[in-house]
Parts: C-alpha cells; sequence; structure tokens
C-alpha cells in the first residue's frame, strides 16, 4: 500500500505524466485531415523520456490511434517526438508545456508546414 501511494504521488508531481484532453485541429484544408477530440496518456519512460498513448474521441468513444515517444528538454518545458506514417516520413511533433496546459504542433511537413495544433490540458 506503501509503493502505491508513493507510485501516485510520484505521478502527481511529474510535470508530463498523466491523462491530458482537448483538441487536435487540421490547419491544412482541404486534406484527408479531420479536427478531433483527443485524449492524451502520457508515461514515463526514462529520465526526461516519456511515450504518448493518442486516443481520438468519435461518437463518445475512445479509439487508439497510437503511440509517440518525446525526450523532455532540460528546462523541463518542452517535449520533442516524431512518428513515422505508412509512406515511412518522419513527422516531428513539439509541444510546450505551460502548468497544466500543453500547446503543440504536429505532423510538420517537409516545408515545415504545420499539419495539426494540438490544445490540452491535464486532468
Amino acid at each position: 500500500m506503501i509503493a502505491a501511494a508513493m507510485l501516485l504521488a510520484a505521478t502527481a508531481a511529474d510535470p508530463v505524466a498523466g491523462t491530458w484532453e482537448g483538441t487536435s485541429l487540421c490547419q491544412i484544408k482541404p486534406s484527408s485531415c479531420h479536427d478531433e477530440h483527443v485524449i492524451y496518456r502520457f508515461a514515463k519512460t526514462g529520465a526526461r523520456q516519456y511515450r504518448l498513448d493518442a486516443y481520438k474521441v468519435v461518437n463518445g468513444q475512445e479509439q487508439y490511434m497510437g503511440p509517440i515517444d518525446f525526450n523532455l528538454d532540460a528546462s523541463g518545458h518542452e517535449l520533442n517526438g516524431s512518428n513515422r506514417d505508412r509512406a515511412g516520413i518522419v513527422h516531428p511533433w513539439l509541444f510546450t508545456i505551460r502548468g497544466k496546459h500543453i500547446s503543440g504542433k504536429a505532423l510538420t511537413g517537409p516545408n515545415g508546414q504545420v499539419f495539426r495544433l494540438i490544445e490540452v490540458d491535464k486532468h
């Protein structure tokens, strides 16, 4: 029981680990992209390392979109990650943490064009 309380306290104190919810809005229209209500679950995987399990909410149901690994910078305010699409192209993700709010941009194209803007709050 003490170990469980210590784990809960450590997660509560962590600036990233936990559940975040908000929006992921498309910036390139028309496209195959859709605006989404998202739930992001971050888990600490190492020193300054996190895994994001991303979900979109469709008709009130969470649909898993996949994981993305992130690194937290030395300031503790920026998360950097990337994912690879079906064509094998790597897309960077950059999140800025301000207390219990994350603002970010995702799926930046090769010409620097931002595909999504993310705004989520920690539960």
